[in-house]
């Protein structure tokens, strides 16, 4: 999903002024003399040119040249997606994320009715087409429609994956199973980049983008449903072949210890309409799932506003690229180094408050600094970047093990869902430096996100802690986090006393 929102902000970034009118051969390079020299904003005042010598007379641009030192062609110069018009950037980002949000509510459900390895497959083939077809789009309509499409499979892809390698593995290799993904996330971020520099034509860049995806197809062959997931819809045989054929690969002589599998031989029926009932009975459950939305929306407003604004706050953008990466990269190497020391609760607040913090702090290079002290806001924007991507990853973590196998799916699915109303905000957010033409306005979309990140992190500390538990399969596990304490599921009397008494409260 990240790799698709570096690949648009890079496709978005194109600087443009005002065709002269009548000149031959018109350039960029070639407006120090004819024209105000300003580049296109929002108001369209600033989208005019000087029809006369004594510069008092200007017009309206009906025609732009744009700079092709950097990129040749992109989004923005192709479809003049400038002064007017400039809104249509932001448009193109939320395409993207109304794709997410629905991806998020229709494979969540898929994911827990009909399987991890079906979600991941089926999502897949909508990320390939929407990605593909892109290529090949004549307007800018039909560009927003396979954002769309893209943006529908690259989200149930991704949170299909997260949930089907943390169902195969115990809670001490989870953090493992789950940071290689984010890692893997971050070479890709990397390669984006690094294509990036040598494609420079937006179009054949897309293209060497969403052709590789087409190999991963091949996943409907080899890839493995969730034992987990099996169990506890009562085809325990099915998984316990799957265990058999990972014990033999790991050539050990019994099934692995890091898979816990149910003993019971008869699924819950009806589990997924009656855990949704229970959590909406519960006003522990109820309080928690709500916290959880809000930090899902921050978060994913953080961190894809802060990518889109590394574009924006002044120097390279190859480098701003390049240096917000590896804050990810230090992030997830943060995150294994203390997700099972220090708890992932608290280390999800900690990088919350960091983050924002530091982008609250930004308002100080504007009111005592100036232009030259740029480098300050990039430094705080980074370091924002480096908290909001560890609690990005931590909270996959913190969502999956404090909700039952039976909606974990779903629920993911959920607070993606509400995940997605922060991205669609996020370029938004990003772009208001737009409209306020001072350093302040670089400064303006770090003081709202670490607003949101601040108020998050201090919400999330009355979360229960998930460290070293055994991920909850019912509703009764999910309670019994918040007295640290294990349920015997064998025991109905004991699941029925605790939730009653969660019920009553």
């Amino acid at each position: 999903m990240d790799i698709l929102y570096r690949h648009l902000s890079i496709l978005l970034l194109n600087s443009d002024i005002c065709k002269i009118p009548g000149l031959a051969n018109d350039s960029y390079k070639s407006h120090d003399v004819y024209t105000n020299k300003s580049l296109s904003k929002l108001l369209d005042e600033e989208c005019s040119i000087v029809v006369n010598n004594t510069g008092n007379i200007t017009k309206k641009c009906d025609s732009w040249v744009y700079d092709t030192s950097i990129f040749t062609s992109t989004l923005v110069s192709e479809f003049d997606l400038v002064c007017d018009r400039t809104i249509l950037q932001s448009h193109a980002s939320m395409g993207i994320f109304a794709g997410a949000l629905v991806g998020s509510a229709l494979f969540g459900t898929i994911g827990d009715i009909f399987g991890r390895k079906v979600a991941t497959c089926l999502s897949l083939m909508f990320m390939f087409g929407g990605q593909l077809g892109t290529v090949f789009i004549p307007t800018y309509f039909s560009f927003i429609i396979m954002r769309f499409i893209s943006g529908i499979g690259s989200i149930g892809y991704w949170n299909s994956a997260v949930i089907l390698s943390m169902e195969m593995a115990s809670p001490k290799k989870r953090v493992w199973t789950g940071m290689l993904i984010e890692v893997a996330w971050a070479f890709g971020e990397y390669l984006t980049v690094f294509i990036a520099f040598f494609v420079r034509q937006w179009r054949h860049l897309q293209l060497v983008f969403a052709a590789p995806i087409g190999i991963f197809l091949i996943y409907w062959k080899i890839l493995d449903e969730s034992p987990r997931w099996l169990v506890n819809k009562g085809r325990k045989d099915e998984a316990e072949k799957i265990l058999t054929h990972i014990a033999k690969v790991n050539k050990t002589e019994k099934l692995p210890e890091d898979i816990e599998v149910c003993e019971d031989d008869q699924p819950i029926k009806g589990s997924f309409l009656v855990t949704i009932r229970k959590v909406l009975r519960s006003r522990v459950m109820v309080i928690r799932t709500l916290i959880m939305l809000f930090n899902w929306m921050t978060v994913n407003a953080g961190y894809y506003g802060l990518t889109l604004n590394s574009g924006k706050i002044g120097g390279n953008v190859y480098v701003n690229f390049t240096v917000s990466v590896t804050m990810e990269v230090i992030a997830y190497v943060l995150c294994i180094a203390f997700l099972d020391r220090i708890g992932r609760r608290t280390l999800h607040c900690s990088c919350m408050i960091i983050g924002g913090v530091s982008c609250l702090s930004s308002i100080f290079p504007v009111i005592f600094g100036n232009e030259t002290h740029y480098w300050i806001i990039i430094t705080l924007s980074m370091i924002g970047k480096l908290g909001i991507s560890a609690a990005f990853a931590d909270i996959y973590f913190l969502s999956a093990e404090l909700f039952p196998t039976s909606i974990r799916s779903f629920i993911l699915g959920l607070f993606c869902i509400f995940g997605r109303f922060g991205s669609l905000a996020s370029p938004y957010i990003a772009d208001l430096g737009l409209l306020i033409e001072s350093s302040f306005g670089k400064a303006l979309p770090l003081l709202v996100f670490g607003s949101m990140m601040l108020g998050s992190g201090f919400m999330a500390l009355t979360l229960p802690e998930t460290m070293n538990k055994k991920m909850p399969e019912t509703i009764e596990d999910a309670l019994a986090l918040k007295r640290n304490k294990r349920i015997d599921r064998n025991n109905p009397e004991v699941c029925m006393e605790l939730t009653k008494e969660h019920l009553s409260t």
